[in-house]
């Protein structure tokens, strides 16, 4: 059977749930944040669901629409301050529960039950098998459909341009992106001579925005006289 991916920060916490999902052949699987959660869902999404502890994950609700877009995998939010109004905004953004208690013995009939309810509805069934395009690399995450970035889970607000190149940047990881071909990606067929100091000043508009929290980080690497590469 699936293990389960929780994403929660307090080890005890977690210890104590494995072994309470052992006794019925579970196994879990644990990230201490919600970047890390969708990274591992990148690279693997065979999980029976993903519980999130909100009492060590306060800040899970900005990331939970970005981590909807790369899973059909349930996803249960557990909290020991449960309110109406935080459920149903967990659920507006892709939790598919809410629950009033943790990743452990109080939580396994609800969630159990849950699980046979919306397979019992076909609810992931009629989710749209086609994955969204959304980018992880480091500590930058990039969703496309959603048009929001975030370094080290806190969103950057970009302008049209900024995001696009980055967006394209992103998709052609570790390769050095020529000039022109970022002009004609993002500019179109059309472009002109001054398009190109444009571009020169949104990338530098873009390298600070990426780097305003750790300066010392360099996302995105000039190649000069060639073009610009992200890679980390």
């Amino acid at each position: 059977m699936e293990g389960i991916l929780a994403v929660e920060k307090d080890i005890s916490v977690f210890e104590k749930a494995v072994a309470e999902w052992a006794k019925y052949g579970i196994s879990m699987q644990r990230v201490e944040t919600m970047h890390d959660a969708i990274k591992q869902l990148k690279q693997n999404d065979n999980y029976l669901f993903i519980g999130i502890n909100e009492d060590t994950v306060p800040e899970f609700m900005s990331l939970l629409p970005v981590m909807r877009d790369v899973t059909d995998t349930p996803i249960f939010v557990m909290t020991s301050n449960y309110t109406t109004e935080k459920n149903i905004k967990a659920v507006s953004l892709g939790a598919d529960s809410y629950e009033g208690c943790h990743i452990g013995v109080n939580t396994k009939s609800n969630v159990l039950i849950t699980l046979g309810v919306l397979k019992a509805q076909n609810r992931w069934a009629k989710r749209a098998q086609k994955k969204l395009e959304v980018y992880v690399y480091g500590d930058v995450i990039l969703s496309k459909p959603r048009r929001k970035v975030y370094v080290n889970e806190v969103e950057v607000l970009l302008g049209r341009k900024e995001f696009d190149i980055l967006r394209y940047l992103m998709a052609n990881y570790g390769c050095v992106v020529e000039h022109k071909q970022l002009l004609h990606e993002i500019w179109g067929e059309n472009y002109s001579e001054k398009d190109t100091d444009v571009l020169w000043r949104t990338v530098n508009r873009l390298r600070a925005k990426l780097s305003e929290k750790y300066p010392a980080r360099e996302y995105i690497k000039i190649e000069r006289g060639v073009g610009y590469v992200f890679e980390l």
